[in-house]
């Protein structure tokens, strides 16, 4: 299907995009009292939307710009791009290293680890974007720069340039950048996937806001009162060293920093734009969000949101000031024990690509009440209030599936290979025809239309496993699940996985069949078959397990 979304995806894009921009539509003004809470914080920030009198936030050409005048100053540091847009509108990232290095492979060998900040995937939260230019000046000759003997640090300030652009949450085709790491149906998650590939991440951070009030005064008659929220990856397959990492080291970190500061902070929350709908659930456990993505490839993985959406430049310095203040604390508690997090990260992989456990198909997550920080809109006094909430960290399994030795792919769903090759996974291709006995996916029932910007999507298809002799021709497509991204290929491939290619019409059903055109192997088959990678593939991916 090349690179093009199909136009039931297209549609429901737009559809959530348009709900997600009710937010800044609406834009909110906050009074005195309210804003006497949200005072500066007292960190020296000196980027192009911070200089005094300033009104309007910083344009791509004044990213540029500012980025061009750091290289000259520091011709050590490395400032490339990732690629365009799907407007045309440069992805520049800058890499920073003791040794100036900008081969990748030098990077890798270096054998530290890679950290990576993220800001603006969505185009109307820029505190996060503005915070990655106040960050490189830290790293390329401020406070900084002596961490980098012990990490390497990768910042994307700009992830979805034209949303930036036309100050929309969405991408210029409509599309959810944060909800596409899986898929990767954009020019913009392609090229972000294609360098985190050659600089592998032990820690991602995703630089996000969230709305202050809209929602929330017209639900609760309340508006939010944390200046940060946080959420590190929630998926039931991400390995749970990593978990123990995000919640046990860097959590603590990060919250440390911003309660010296006087911020405040609560864990990320949302809600939909139905008023009678009173549930508020955590971040959700979508496969395909950034922040579960990268946790699913083996990365501490981390969202970090600030008290933005809808409220102009209200309490801008304090809002980017909450974004440095965690970067700070993420790379300067790597740089305390960087072997701790890099072989932690290393043995978790190599867990992943060895384990045989099941595969999680389903679960629930439970509802409880829980008390959320809030204020009064006009006194600015705590308004705490309780709401149904909805924790994607308390997850009970209601479905499992024995784990493959890897799956074949044939035609529509050889083409979308590609895409899994970006999402770090090797692909190998049959080096002579064969036949092998297979489980074959079998639809029950029509593929149902999913809503791909759900944070806890529902289950598109059902499915029964069906045996299968299968005649395999030459350069036949095939995923080993001893990989550490394994996990991802399951979301991906699984047809009801929650999701999946086949859910979001990534790979289309073959017209007159229920069978879906991906089948799981066991390890005989896979044993029976002479493999061999793809370019780029190193060699050992397509050896049996």
């Amino acid at each position: 299907m090349g690179h093009f979304l199909p136009i039931f995806i297209l549609l429901a894009f737009a559809g959530a995009a348009s709900a997600q921009e009710l937010d800044r539509e609406a834009e909110y003004r906050q009074n005195a009292a309210v804003l006497a809470r949200y005072p500066d914080v007292p960190l020296a920030l000196d980027t192009p939307a911070l200089k005094p009198g300033r009104v309007n936030f910083t344009t791509q050409a004044e990213m540029e710009a500012f980025l061009a005048a750091l290289k000259a100053r520091v011709p050590a540091l490395v400032l490339g791009s990732l690629g365009r847009s799907a407007q045309g509108r440069d992805i520049p990232y800058l890499v920073f290293t003791k040794e100036g290095l900008s081969d990748a492979a030098a990077i890798v060998a270096l054998g530290r680890p890679i950290l990576w900040f993220i800001g603006l995937q969505h185009g109307n939260e820029p505190a996060g974007g503005e915070a990655m230019l106040a960050l490189a000046e830290r790293l390329a000759d401020g406070g900084l720069v002596s961490t980098l003997d012990r990490v390497t640090v990768v910042l994307v300030p700009r992830a979805n340039p034209d949303g930036a652009a036309a100050f929309t949450r969405s991408t210029g085709s409509g599309a959810d950048l944060n909800r596409d790491h899986i898929l990767l149906t954009l020019p913009e998650s392609r090229a972000l996937h294609a360098k985190l590939i050659e600089l592998p991440p032990d820690i991602v951070v995703d630089a996000h806001e969230f709305s202050v009030a809209n929602r929330w005064l017209q639900k609760l008659g309340a508006i939010e009162a944390s200046d940060a929220m946080f959420l590190y990856a929630t998926h039931p397959m991400v390995h749970p060293a990593i978990t123990a990492l995000a919640d046990g080291v860097f959590r603590p970190a990060f919250e440390a920093a911003w309660k010296a500061k006087g911020l405040t902070s609560f864990w990320y929350h949302t809600t939909s734009y139905r008023p009678d709908d009173k549930l508020v659930s955590m971040g959700g456990n979508a496969p395909g969000i950034a922040r579960n993505a990268f946790g699913l490839m083996g990365a501490v993985s981390f969202l970090i949101e600030t008290r933005g959406v809808g409220v102009g430049m209200q309490a801008f310095q304090r809002r980017v000031a909450t974004h440095v203040l965690a970067a700070e604390a993420v790379i300067a508690t790597a740089a305390a024990d960087p072997r701790r997090l890099h072989e932690t990260v290393r043995e978790a992989r190599r867990a992943s690509a060895a384990a045989r456990a099941d595969l999680i198909v389903a679960h629930r997550l439970a509802v409880e009440p829980v008390e959320l920080p809030m204020i009064d809109p006009e006194t600015a006094a705590d308004r705490p209030t309780k709401v149904p909430f909805q924790d994607s960290r308390a997850v009970t399994v209601t479905a499992k599936r024995p784990r493959p030795a890897g799956y074949v792919l044939l035609g529509d769903a050889a083409a979308a290979a590609d895409r899994l090759a970006l999402d770090m996974l090797a692909v190998c291709a049959l080096a002579a025809p064969a036949t092998i006995e297979v489980e074959a996916f079998v639809i029950k029932g029509a593929v149902k239309r999913i809503n791909r910007e759900s944070i806890n999507p529902d289950q598109s298809a059902e499915v029964e496993l069906v045996p299968k002799s299968l005649a395999l021709p030459e350069s036949t497509r095939f995923v080993s699940m001893s990989q550490p991204a394994a996990a991802i290929a399951a979301a991906a491939l699984e047809p009801d996985s929650p999701g999946s290619f086949i859910g979001t019409g990534i790979v289309a059903m073959p017209a007159g069949t229920n069978e879906v055109p991906i089948y799981r192997a066991d390890s005989a088959a896979v044993h029976s078959l002479r493999l061999g990678p793809l370019a780029g593939a190193p060699a050992t991916a397509c050896e049996p397990m």
